[in-house]
């Protein structure tokens, strides 16, 4: 599998942040100096955006997951904490079920544990160029993504997210009492509006997991501003839960 390209910051524990779908490792360019003060971070970006290429036809969980086994392999870490945002957060879940030894603690941020049709629908959504146009970030996305295949590439690269995430076919697809074997310490984070990772999963999430947090953010859908008024608050919450000590 080829290897991801990725950024590298600080030292300490290693900390590995996973982007949402359709983004890059810039998504993190809020929180990673804020991280970097107490911890190793890497910041990769995925299979088939930004500066990391495809290696299949379609875009899948697991294979983004071994792609990332791979780099910590390359970094010779045996172990890290994951934040995963998103498709992150669904990549991030993958390893800790799949290979758990890996995982020291893991924050699921903006992610349940399967997709349904009604779910679906607002990932299927932000797969549409115009909703980006509309928002004013198809510059960026153009730019992130040139790696891609040039300026319009970004199209291609948003429209691969629901491929990974369609409820009939994704490996991100879990019973609940697949998560009552997760053993690290957990911390999932959600918008209370959500309509792409709901509340009411999130809580199932809770219920299952044994050595599991919440932080609920009020008044908020899946986008939650952590990248503007929020990032320093989301970087000081999710610090403080990687150091928190285990009795």
């Amino acid at each position: 599998m080829a290897k991801l390209h990725y950024i590298e910051s600080g030292k300490g524990e290693p900390l590995i942040l996973l982007h949402s779908g359709g983004m890059s490792g810039e998504e993190w360019q809020p929180q990673t100096p804020l991280f970097a003060r107490h911890f190793r971070v890497i910041v990769p970006d995925h299979l088939g955006h930004g500066g990391s290429p495809m290696v299949a036809e379609r875009l899948a969980v697991a294979d983004m997951g071994r792609a990332v086994l791979e780099l910590l392999d390359e970094l010779q870490l045996p172990q890290a904490h994951l934040v995963g945002s998103s498709l992150g957060g669904a990549v991030a879940l993958w390893l800790t079920l799949y290979h758990p030894r890996r995982v020291h603690k893991l924050v699921l941020y903006r992610v349940g544990y399967r997709k349904d049709r009604k779910t679906f629908s607002g990932t299927r959504s932000m797969a549409n160029p115009d909703y980006w146009r509309d928002v004013g970030m198809n510059k960026w996305l153009s730019d992130i993504h040139k790696p891609q295949g040039g300026a319009d590439a970004w199209e291609e690269v948003i429209g691969r997210v629901p491929e990974a995430l369609d409820p009939a076919t994704t490996d991100h697809a879990y019973e609940l009492e697949m998560l009552e074997n997760i053993f690290q310490p957990t911390l999932l984070v959600v918008g209370d509006r959500d309509p792409v990772a709901p509340l009411e999963q999130i809580l199932e999430m809770f219920g299952a997991i044994p050595n599991c947090g919440l932080w609920v953010m009020p008044y908020t859908t899946h986008v939650t501003a952590t990248g503007t008024w929020r990032a320093r608050g989301f970087a000081l919450e999710v610090t403080k839960f990687l150091q928190r000590r285990e009795r």
